[in-house]
C-alpha cells in the first residue's frame, strides 16, 4: 500500500471523545489510583496519531548501560542486537533498566521544535485546555499544569524494569500512557504491570488502540518484555502530568 508523505496526510484536528463520563472515570481512579480508558479520542484523531507514530517518527534506541542512559540512532541490525544483549545482561544487576525505541516530543511541556511536523499539533493538544482538564477531572489534582511526552515503540525483546516514577524535582503528579497499538495478544507481553507492597503483581493493562492509562505517582510498575514471537509493534505516547 502506498503511504502518504507527512506533507500529504490529512490535517486532522485532535479531539477527545465527547462521550467520556468524567465523573465515573474520576470515581474509578479514586478507588485504585489508576485507570484504563477506552476510546479516549475521536476515531480520526486516533488514526492520525497512529500514522504519525508508525510512519513519521525518527526513533532512537534507548537503554541504560552501566548506569548511563543512552539514545542511539542509525544502528545496524548487528549493533541493535549487541545493545539488546547488553541490556538483557544488566537486568537485575544494576538497578533500573530499559530497552525500547523512543522519540522525545516535549521534555518540559515546550512546543515541538518543528512546527510543520504533526508532532507539533499533538504537543499542542496534550498541553491544551481539553486534555489537561481531563487529567485534572480524573485525578482530582488541580495542580496539573502541563505534560511532557515521548513517542515509544516496543519491539521483540524490549522492556522496562520496575520503578515508581518518583524523581525529586520533576513534580510528577500522575503518569499517562496513550496507546495506539491496533493488534495485540496477551501472550505477546508488553503489558504494564503494577506491583503491590508485597512485591506481587496486583494488576495490569494490555496495549490497545485509542486507550489512555493514568496512574498516580509514585506507583511501582514495569512493562513486561515483549515476546520474540510478538506479531506487531507496540506504539504509545507516554509521559507525566506535572505541576509547575
Amino acid at each position: 500500500m502506498l503511504q502518504l508523505s507527512p506533507a500529504l496526510r490529512p490535517d486532522v484536528s485532535l479531539a477527545l471523545n465527547p462521550k467520556l463520563d468524567r465523573a465515573a472515570l474520576a470515581a474509578e481512579y479514586s478507588r485504585r489510583g489508576r485507570i484504563h480508558i477506552s476510546d479516549v479520542l475521536t476515531a480520526p484523531s486516533a488514526d492520525r496519531i497512529h500514522a504519525c507514530l508508525k510512519d513519521e517518527t525518527p526513533y532512537s534506541l534507548c537503554l541504560n548501560l552501566g548506569g548511563t542512559a543512552r539514545a542511539l540512532r542509525d544502528l545496524s541490525p548487528q549493533e541493535r542486537q549487541d545493545c539488546t544483549l547488553a541490556a538483557w545482561r544488566e537486568v537485575g544487576l544494576t538497578g533500573f533498566q530499559f530497552l525500547f525505541d523512543q522519540h522525545q516530543v516535549s521534555l518540559n511541556g515546550e512546543p515541538y521544535p518543528n512546527p510543520a511536523h504533526y508532532w507539533a499539533k499533538v504537543t499542542k493538544f496534550l498541553n491544551g485546555p481539553d486534555f489537561l482538564a481531563l487529567g485534572r477531572a480524573i485525578t482530582g489534582l488541580a495542580d496539573i499544569a502541563f505534560v511532557d511526552a515521548q513517542a515509544t515503540l516496543y519491539r521483540p525483546g524490549h522492556f522496562l524494569t520496575a520503578h515508581d516514577d518518583n524523581v525529586p524535582g520533576t513534580k510528577r503528579l500522575a503518569a499517562y500512557v496513550l496507546s495506539f497499538t491496533p493488534v495485540w495478544r496477551p501472550e505477546w507481553g508488553g503489558t504494564i504491570q503494577f506491583v503491590d507492597g508485597a512485591n506481587q503483581i496486583e494488576g495490569g493493562y494490555m496495549p490497545g488502540f485509542n486507550t489512555l492509562k493514568i496512574f498516580r505517582v509514585p506507583m511501582s510498575h514495569y512493562v513486561s518484555v515483549v515476546a520474540p514471537y510478538a506479531g506487531a509493534p507496540r506504539y504509545s505516547i507516554t509521559g507525566w502530568m506535572r505541576a509547575r
